[in-house]
Parts: C-alpha cells; structure tokens; sequence
C-alpha cells in the first residue's frame, strides 16, 4: 500500500482499513469485514454495536426493522421466533413452536391448552408432553438389563376422530404397557410410549399392543408412516450395556453405517437425526468422528441426533420412519437389539479388522435370522444383495 492511498477508519474497531476491505452499513456508517452483521431476513448491513436481535434461540439473528414487522413473540419463553405463534387459552399467551410441546390440543373445540381442556373430553387420555410415570417393566426373564421402550408418533386423518381414538387406546395404559401423550410437532395426533419391555417380550408376549396398533391403524385410520410429521424413536436401557467403551462402540457402529442404518430405518432427517453431530476437525481441516462428548458430556450435545445421549437413563435412536404394521417396528426394534448385541464383546482388534463395516453386521444378522426375522425381510426388501453399502 502506498502512502498516496487513503485509510478509512472502522466505526466499530477504530482501525483503519484500505477502502477495498471497508463496507458501507445501514446510515452510511464505515465497518470493516470483522465488524459487520448482516440480517439474515433482509440482507442488510450493520455494525457488530448495534442492537441486533437474536431469535430461534440464537440460531437467527435479524435486524430491528424485520422483527417489528415479521417476527413472532413468545410469553412462554420470552424470546422472539421467525415461525409461528399459537394462542394457549387457559394461559391467554402465544407460544412458540418448542414451547407448545407443554401444551395439550383439544381436538374437540380446537385450542391448546397449557393444562388440558376441562370442558372437552379428548384430553383425557392423552397426557401433557411432560408427563412421565413411573417405569412398568416387562421381560420374560427376572435378570434382564437390556429393555427397549418404544414412542410411536401418530397423526388422525381429516375427518378422523382423535378422540375416540385415544379412548380406544387407553386400554394399554389400564394393562400398564403403554400411555399416550401430546406431541408439540404433531398437528392433530399423539404419542403412543411404552414402557421399558425386553426384546423378547415385545416379540412373544406383547399381543395387547400390536392388537391395539393395528386396530387404531384399520378402525380409526390412524397414521404414522405416510406423514410428514411422524416418526419412531427407540430408548435402549444404559443398563443394559456393558460398560462406556460399549456405548461407544455402539454409537460408532451407527454412525459408521449412516447409509446401511438410514436405509432399514426408512428415511434420513438432518433436522431431526442427523448423522454429523460426532463430526469434528483437527488443525489441518482433516475430518473424524468423535463419541467423547456425546458420552460424557451428553447434555451438552445435539438431541436432534441419530442417537441422543442427553437422557439419564437411555440412549434414544431417533432415526426411524414412523410405521403402525407390528412386522415393520420389530423389524425396527431387531436392529437395536443387534446393534447391542454386536457390540457387546468386540475387541480393539476386532474393530481394526473390520468388524465395524457393514458387510460384518449383515452377516451377524443373518447368522442370528431366527431371533431378527422382520429385520432379515427388511433387509433383503431394502438393501439387495448387489447393492453397495
């Protein structure tokens, strides 16, 4: 730079630029590249001293012109959002998209509730999204450590009765098996969680409930997974691992096969399980996978993943496309199962020689084919022998 070329002072940092590396924010003011914010709804240009707002949590941030004007409220959390906000009438308040999980809908007079309808009936049988009895467990054997515990995402038709549906459902919670709750991200349905079961219990001893599935499937043409909205997650039990290191291969089993796990489970979500919250880089922009933080800090990780460690008691695999046919959800519930399985004794050396490629986990599970029936025909239905995976 020669002494001819003038210096433009930034407004901000008070640091003098050349012009080529100095932007003109809103009021003409001077900034350079380090100091300007940009409103991710408008496009405009700011200095890093004003008064931005941050929304969605923090994920967006917008100027003050945008969220006077587009932006949404919610008195639930006291923070702005860029979706919609619903009115909760026993709280007289608009809530957001996150704070409406807490709310009950009504399907009979339709309005959210923070502590259900008193003058409908249709809340009576699902509970608030918080709700969280006790745990029932169920095994055929007394020394069990390994449970599963299913949420099955459902959605009522136009011109379906939630309703009666939920009432008819109710016979699972009386049988101490399952309970229904609200869903925040269902429009006009319900979550249908059981208790803790074994894997064989769910085979052998659970006719109740895939009786009651299949009913609320023909009879009151329930939905699941021909929605966009539902999905199934899987709890598996942490006692019923052998340890940390076998958490951590089994997570690494997972996320190594993102392609064989997405295509049994039915679909692929980057919102809600996304494969890339292990991804991290090391000083020379070089990729790997790390379980470290999700182990041992998993509060502090990413719920919406293909498997959420933030729970105390369980580690939840979200990664599955919502089904309400009893042949599809074993199939499901079989491949948590081997996953825990496969994992349970492999060594360092093991892993080194490739136990963890998906061709060695296929061919576990077609070893064990009587015990992962459903799983096998989903495999063969979904991943052909002549595919790569």
């Amino acid at each position: 730079m020669s002494d001819e070329e003038a210096l433009i002072t930034c407004v901000t940092c008070s640091n003098d630029f050349h012009e080529d590396n100095i932007i003109i924010a809103e009021g003409d003011e001077t900034v350079c590249e380090n100091c300007v914010v940009y409103c991710e709804r408008c496009d405009s240009r700011h200095t890093s001293n004003e008064d931005m707002v941050l929304l969605d949590g923090g994920d967006t941030i917008w100027c003050q012109g945008c969220v006077e004007y587009y932006a949404n409220y919610c008195d639930s959390c006291n923070e702005y959002c860029t979706d919609n906000t619903y009115y909760v009438q026993d709280r007289g308040e608009s809530w957001c998209d996150g704070c409406l999980g807490w709310a009950t809908f009504c399907d009979d007079c339709g309005e959210y509730y923070a502590d259900g309808c008193d003058s409908c009936n249709d809340t009576r049988y699902i509970h608030d999204w918080s709700y969280k009895p006790d745990a029932i467990f169920h095994s055929t054997n007394n020394g069990e450590r390994l449970f599963f515990g299913v949420e099955l995402e459902m959605e009522a038709p136009s011109g379906a009765t939630l309703s009666e549906a939920s009432e008819y459902a109710f016979r699972l919670e009386k049988s101490d098996l399952a309970y229904l709750k609200n869903d925040g991200s269902l429009s006009q349905g319900m979550e249908l969680v059981t208790h803790p079961m074994s894997y064989d219990f769910y085979s052998q001893y659970a006719e109740e409930l895939w009786e009651t599935i299949e009913h609320l499937r023909t009879a009151y043409r329930m939905r699941s997974g021909d929605t966009s909205t539902c999905g199934i997650h899987i709890h598996i039990s942490r006692t019923g691992f052998s340890g940390g290191a076998h958490m951590h291969r089994f997570l690494n089993l997972v996320y190594s096969n993102e392609k064989l796990f997405s295509k049994l489970a039915g679909r692929h979500s980057d919102r809600w399980a996304k494969f890339n919250d292990v991804q991290r880089w090391d000083n020379n922009g070089n990729g790997y996978k790390t379980f470290k933080s999700k182990l041992e800090q998993g509060r502090n990780s990413d719920r919406y993943s293909a498997v959420n460690t933030q729970n105390q008691h369980t580690l939840e695999m979200r990664i599955f496309k919502g089904s309400m046919l009893k042949d599809t959800l074993m199939a499901h519930l079989g491949l948590a199962h081997a996953s825990v399985e496969y994992t349970r004794s492999l060594s360092v050396r093991d892993i080194a020689n490739g136990a963890l490629n998906p061709d060695n986990f296929i061919a576990y599970l077609r070893e064990h084919a009587d015990m992962y029936q459903a799983t096998i025909e989903r495999l063969e239905r979904r991943v052909p022998l002549s595919e790569s995976v």
